[in-house]
């Protein structure tokens, strides 16, 4: 027994020192939540490149907008991770709790741009939608692809109430959304259920890396969803999180 218990002390020894050797001389731990968008679109991917840049470890959680700002308000996150403008972000937050968010003590920092494509079913004849085409089906004034010089097939609207997208083509397309959509929680249930209904519509960032991305189609607009992805810090933030948002903006492609 003896005998036994030290081989596993061994092990357990040999495993930490491997972590510790692993890890970059001086790293610090930088704790990282908000919009998947970011997380999936350069912060995970990119991950291994960012560690080596700055010089840090990264714990990464993707969650959404609103909760990575109130992490890092709250001091449970390093650098939040969001889909939108750091002013757009204060705003919704002070809008659902007034005073929650001092926007002096926090930078936003543009790391890497995206665009948010419409998305249907492969089976979908559609090729191309004009913007008033896009205003109609998504809020339901179109409620048949039959409208917009499709076949003659029920539209199903799905959306992702949640996520930046979401309100970013209202704005851009003026419309309201239907009151009949299909709510989902995330990107990948978006993509799984156009996938499986011949009818449905929705979007999908170019950042978020789904399992079903190649059996959706994307349909063409007039008007091009561009979609900044943002990080916000602490202006007191140490150095080691400055040097990730530097390399993420890098590696971002903005330099």
């Amino acid at each position: 027994m003896p005998h036994k218990f030290a081989i596993r002390l061994l092990r357990t020894l040999a495993l930490a020192t491997a972590a510790l050797l692993a890890a970059p001389v001086g790293a610090q731990e930088v704790n990282i939540q908000g919009a998947t968008t970011v997380s999936f679109g350069l912060m995970l991917p990119k991950k291994a490149e960012i560690e080596k840049l700055s010089g840090q470890s990264l714990k990464i959680l993707p969650s959404s907008t609103s909760r990575g700002l109130s992490a890092l308000v709250a001091g449970n996150a390093d650098i939040a991770m969001l889909a939108e403008p750091l002013d757009d972000a204060v705003a919704s937050a002070l809008k659902a709790a007034p005073g929650s968010v001092d926007p002096a003590k926090l930078e936003g920092i543009h790391v890497a741009n995206a665009e948010t494509q419409i998305i249907v079913n492969p089976a979908n004849g559609i090729a191309k939608l004009t913007d008033q085409q896009v205003a109609d089906l998504f809020s339901g004034k179109a409620a048949n692809w039959k409208d917009v010089g499709g076949t003659d097939v029920p539209v199903l609207v799905v959306t992702e109430p949640t996520s930046s997208p979401h309100q970013l083509l209202q704005r851009l397309f003026k419309f309201q959304m239907s009151a009949k959509a299909r709510p989902v929680q995330n990107a990948s249930q978006t993509a799984q259920v156009v996938a499986q209904v011949p009818g449905a519509i929705s979007y999908l960032s170019t950042a978020h890396q789904v399992p079903d991305r190649d059996k959706v189609k994307v349909v063409a607009t007039d008007t091009k969803v561009p979609l900044e992805l943002y990080v916000a810090i602490r202006k007191d933030a140490n150095p080691g999180v400055r040097k990730v948002v530097d390399a993420a903006k890098q590696l971002g492609g903005l330099k």
